[in-house]
């Protein structure tokens, strides 16, 4: 019995799905917003050497032409020293005129906080000797996702998925309110790598859920759906930092407050019933589906998994001494299709990381004002979406995540920057355009081909790849004072790439989802299609005869109408 026939009858998208629908994708909003809240929280803001204290911030001023060291030929004040002067006794033209040598900050910094009114950069001084300590912040929490990948989507494939949504969804609240509290650095970074964890963990585990929630006809719109949802956490992300004047300590405390809201899903949330089917809980199984059918208004047949515990029961009488197998991560690289596959798919998801990334180190082109600039970054990505959305099942998805990679690497390519800056800016959005809406297609694409024994490990080992592409992007930027075209180019190439390889998956257009390992290998080919169309022919008729016969017995007058107001298809 597979959750695709049974949806047949309980309904591919009817009142239960819609509601758990919602309530999942609601998790996105917090979960973007905690992936991209250093963009503000550790941004950088001009500084010089402090020499008293509550000293101000100024462009230009008698005490600062006095005491910081300015250089003609780049145009630029000295921001790690300070001539050797001593201006407690007030200023004075002889004093400043002495020739006297540098010393380092020994007294602190002062910020301009015209555009941020405090940052991490700013309270723990992470400048000059400390500026390394800036980028790992700003590099931590994708760290965090490369270990929350790899190690909740393990997890939600052996435990469950709603344990480890749960879990996830707990801590980042927990974490996300005290991160906001952290009297140091060091706390703050461990604060940061625990949400880089829970973060990405839950937005994966709620894609899968979502994806294995609704019928194929409904997964492109769920799915697009999703993103939208997580596109809309970066705008509340941009308005947040702008109403707040980038004050870390709130934007951190707002994400977590965010996330409260969410503390009743430990009772609102269900577990995934294709999970429980391949983990033959077959008890909790049908006490989620009669719950969704009675929802839905429609009737399953009783005890639709007679036949599998049975088969389970006599698996478990002639293999007592045996422990049910558990699929791992690894099990994805011990037949070739699937390991090719996977291969593709996490150079994929690698590609688009690197060329995401990559364009959001550059958006400050777009304008002086990081917020505005941050909103019009994050807002393209929902047009991006909408197309997507509407060519998925058209054009399929093999074939528009090439054209998307293809197009945004050329986009890229030629965004190397002419004399024109605005020229470069379109060509560098219209890239974004492309890059945002292929992430969408390949969280799509790659869902509906891992097999549902490990779809969550296998959606966590290409998120995990997706965080080596976030995390090498920056240092790729530096390039640019080797030869100012190279990181485009190099981003450009390695979308092509990416696109044109994924012209060797298969399509997932209207495919049931493999549910097992060995589904998983042949999907794609022809031996599966043709298993598939017999299985589901078979399957459906036994339902729908098994289904009639219990309705008749129950109540012969009444006729099941689901929750579209039409007759539902076994009782036509």
């Amino acid at each position: 019995m597979y959750f695709d026939d049974i949806l047949v009858i309980l309904g591919e998208f009817g009142r239960y799905q819609k509601i758990q629908f919602v309530l999942v994708c609601l998790v996105a909003i917090p979960s973007s917003y905690f992936l991209q809240a250093n963009t503000f929280m550790s941004a950088s803001s001009d500084h010089y050497c402090k020499v008293y204290d509550n000293q101000k911030f100024h462009d230009t001023s008698p005490l600062k032409n006095c005491t910081i060291p300015y250089d003609a030929e780049d145009e630029a004040w000295d921001s790690c020293s300070r001539y050797d002067v001593n201006v407690s006794m007030g200023i004075s033209p002889e004093l400043c005129s002495q020739n006297s040598g540098t010393l380092e900050c020994d007294n602190g910094w002062v910020y301009d906080t015209s555009v941020y009114e405090n940052t991490v950069v700013h309270e723990f001084d992470l400048v000059c000797e400390k500026d390394w300590m800036k980028q790992l912040s700003k590099s931590i929490v994708p760290l965090g996702n490369l270990v929350g990948g790899i190690v909740i989507g393990q997890l939600s494939d052996i435990f469950g998925r709603k344990p480890m949504f749960i879990f996830t969804l707990m801590t980042s609240i927990v974490v996300g309110v005290i991160a906001a509290f952290s009297p140091s650095y060091p706390f703050f970074i461990i604060c940061q790598f625990l949400l880089g964890v829970v973060s990405i963990a839950v937005f994966l585990v709620a894609f899968v859920i979502v994806v294995e929630l609704v019928g194929t006809s409904y997964r492109t719109d769920c799915s697009i759906c999703t993103m939208l949802f997580a596109a809309s956490g970066l705008i509340v992300l941009g308005v947040c930092a702008a109403l707040t004047d980038g004050n870390w300590r709130q934007i951190q405390l707002i994400g977590g407050l965010l996330s409260v809201f969410f503390i009743p899903y430990i009772w609102l949330v269900p577990e995934s019933v294709r999970w429980l089917i391949q983990k033959e809980k077959y008890d909790k199984a049908e006490r989620i589906l009669n719950k969704a059918a009675k929802t839905n208004k429609v009737s399953l047949p009783e005890d639709m998994f007679k036949e599998e515990r049975e088969m389970a029961a006599k698996a478990k009488e002639g293999n007592a001494d045996k422990v049910l197998k558990k699929d791992t991560m690894l099990d994805l690289f011990k037949t070739p299709n699937l390991r090719n596959r996977t291969i593709n798919i996490c150079f994929n998801w690698f590609a688009n990381s690197f060329v995401y990334y990559g364009i959001a180190l550059n958006t400050d082109q777009l304008g002086t004002n990081p917020y505005i600039t941050y909103l019009v970054y994050s807002a393209v990505e929902f047009p991006s979406y909408l197309l997507c959305w509407y060519l998925l099942d058209k054009v399929g998805r093999r074939w528009l995540l090439c054209s998307y990679m293809v197009f945004g690497g050329i986009a890229l390519i030629i965004s190397v920057p002419p004399d024109n800056v605005n020229i470069a800016t379109t060509f560098a959005m219209i890239g974004k355009f492309f890059i945002a809406g292929s992430f969408a297609i390949v969280y799509v694409f790659s869902a509906e081909l891992y097999p549902t024994t490990v779809r969550n490990a296998g959606m966590g080992l290409a998120s995990t790849w997706a965080r080596v592409g976030s995390m090498v992007s920056p240092y790729v930027m530096l390039l640019i004072d080797v030869w100012y075209p190279m990181p485009y180019l190099m981003m450009g190439i390695t979308s092509i790439m990416a696109g044109l390889l994924a012209l060797l998956l298969p399509e997932t257009l209207k495919k049931n989802l493999p549910e097992t390992l060995e589904e998983g290998e042949l999907f794609g080919t022809k031996y599966y299609q043709k298993e598939e169309k017999e299985n589901l022919s078979k399957q459906t008729v036994e339902m729908e005869i098994q289904c009639d016969l219990d309705q008749t017995e129950d109540n012969a007058d009444h006729t099941p109408v689901d929750n579209d107001g039409f007759v539902n298809k076994a009782f036509r």
